[in-house]
């Protein structure tokens, strides 16, 4: 298989390389603060965020707020000149980061909490097949994780505990993918425009940026793949159907982005949640081979449907391992606005 475009396997790998290749600055009064992503976009209140850039060094955060004036902290232990780690306010609500740096203010690219075109996020925008909810009820009726799930007829142990999610519900894939070419429940999300289907009607996954050149867009979502079970083998597709697929996904009728996050190292994990961008330009494969490009580009205005899927051969012992992946927030939003 060509892997190509690796770039976009995560904001955090990206930062991991600034932090390894980099050497802390002493002195960057005059440098102007540059900022490339972050860990992740959606950090609760209360909890450490982690933002990559460069000329970093002694820099405040001013995190978005009701009032419009933002509530600037410091940053804490941990930080560098390429990497700022702060804790999120009380009050941070949705948009842009500024961060300030001597008498030098630069604002985000990116959106903090990212809300204005969420596809599905578990809370209010729920998918309409697939994977686990990863929470239970105990004697109390309190809501707690799950530590164990039903795979087919016996009670499997999940390898490693859940986390605490990133903006609330989130959803769980978990399994062995045992049968080639196939689409356990266990092993995918998906969202149908349909409402017959639990959907929202005949409308595009870009939302209110459908008029946008693909160029400019990309899929974002938020992912927690504990190191007990890292992701490795069969490649995630992902693809936005048509409204009216008669099998509600329609992979044979648009162009195809494979995450293959392992692809570098063999074996892929994260530290905490993480951020994921996949610009939509990375939707090129078909059904037919790996190497094959889908002859136009992802037509925004056809695509109304999601689907997430770990799928592909079992050659390679990919049926010994276990796939373990939480997931929230898929959301198409402008690369840079």
């Amino acid at each position: 298989m060509n892997y190509r475009n690796l770039a976009w396997l995560s904001v955090f790998s990206l930062g991991a390389l600034i932090t390894a290749c980099g050497t802390a600055s002493t002195n960057n009064t005059n440098l102007k603060p540059t900022l490339k992503g972050m860990k992740c976009e959606f950090v609760p209140n209360g909890q450490e965020a982690i933002i990559y850039g460069s000329h970093l060094t002694g820099a405040d955060v001013i995190f978005p707020d009701s009032t419009f004036k933002g509530i600037r902290v410091s940053a804490v232990a941990g930080s560098n000149d390429s990497v700022l780690k702060v804790i999120v306010p009380k009050g941070s609500t949705s948009g842009k980061l500024k961060v300030i740096v001597a008498n030098d203010t630069v604002s985000s690219k990116f959106q903090f909490r990212d809300s204005r075109n969420l596809i599905i996020d578990k809370d209010v925008l729920r998918a309409t097949w697939g994977g686990f909810d990863p929470y239970d009820e105990n004697e109390e009726g309190e809501k707690v994780l799950i530590s164990s799930v039903m795979l087919g007829d016996t009670l499997t142990k999940l390898p490693a505990a859940l986390p605490e999610g990133c903006s609330g519900d989130y959803f769980m894939l978990f399994g062995k993918y045992n049968k080639p070419w196939s689409m356990p429940w266990t092993m995918f999300i998906q969202y149908a425009a349909n409402p017959l289907d639990g959907g929202r009607g005949d409308h595009s996954v870009a939302g209110p940026f459908d008029g946008y050149d693909v160029k400019d867009l990309a899929l974002k979502f938020d992912v927690y793949i504990p190191k007990e079970a890292p992701y490795q083998k069969v490649h995630t597709e992902i693809y936005f159907g048509p409204y009216d697929a008669p099998d509600k996904h329609g992979r044979d009728r648009v162009p195809i982005c494979f995450w293959e996050p392992y692809a570098v190292s063999g074996t892929y994990s994260t530290d905490g949640w993480e951020t994921i961008t996949i610009p939509l330009t990375d939707f090129w494969h078909t059904v037919t081979t790996a190497e094959d490009k889908f002859p136009t580009p992802i037509d925004l205005k056809k695509a109304t449907n999601l689907t997430f899927v770990q799928f592909g051969d079992t050659v390679g012992g990919v049926a010994d391992h276990f796939v373990m992946m939480c997931l929230d927030n898929f959301r198409i939003v402008p690369i840079s606005e």
